[in-house]
């Protein structure tokens, strides 16, 4: 299963050819995103229909969205005090996108790679790191 970061989500739709053809890897597997990025797909609209909209084209392009539960609180919590003791801090959507990819044992998908590409994220948890020039 792939885990899509909101970023790679929007690059995906622009079918920017780096990101196309990066995600051909995982052709085969389930493709997702965290309910958080559904949330923050639902901001860039103003009215309730644009966002239902959104919503539907979501569900009918991805396999899932992942739910936010307990226990991806508590992946959250355990995954932000490993990173802080490293000296690695991710903000709260990032962190709770990550931790819901880590909980779902998916691989995280994203082009962060300011915020993710670093050796003790990387050791703790399953991330892809699109780059592109």
């Amino acid at each position: 299963m792939i885990v899509l970061d909101r970023d790679i989500l929007v690059k995906l739709r622009n079918s920017e050819e780096a990101v196309v053809e990066h995600l051909k890897q995982y052709r085969t597997d389930e493709w997702t995103i965290p309910s958080h990025v559904a949330w923050e797909s639902f901001q860039r609209y103003d009215s309730r229909s644009d966002m239902l909209q959104e919503q539907q084209h979501l569900r009918s392009s991805l396999d899932r969205i992942l739910p936010f539960t307990s226990d991806t609180a508590l992946e959250a919590a355990y995954l932000d005090e490993k990173l802080q003791s490293q000296g690695v801090t991710l903000d709260s959507a990032d962190l709770l996108n990550l931790a819901t990819a880590h909980t779902e044992g998916g691989t995280f998908i994203t082009h962060n790679k300011n915020d993710f590409d670093k050796d003790p994220l990387l050791e703790l948890t399953d991330v892809d790191v699109v780059h592109t020039a």
